[in-house]
């Protein structure tokens, strides 16, 4: 993994040499994420606010609170049958 000094430089050098579009898009990107209604983004490029994130925190909390849960133990084996 990279660290946040080299996250850095390497986005430095993206910006020093992105086109238009590619600085608007994360130049919105930075606004949202100051703005601080957005927790993070789905692997769709979705938003997540952080009303969805604490319910679906919440859901979480209480499904494993009512046993609906995988232990690390069967999700290894499952693996193991990929």
């Amino acid at each position: 993994a990279m660290s946040t000094s080299e996250l850095r430089k390497e986005l430095h050098n993206y910006i020093d040499k992105a086109d238009e579009t590619f600085l608007k898009m994360v130049h919105a990107m930075s606004k949202e994420y100051r703005s601080s209604t957005i927790a993070g983004y789905h692997t769709d490029g979705t938003p997540i606010s952080f009303d969805d994130l604490r319910e679906n925190v919440k859901a979480a909390s209480d499904r494993v609170k009512s046993g609906k849960y995988i232990s690390q133990e069967d999700i290894e084996k499952e693996i193991k049958n990929w």
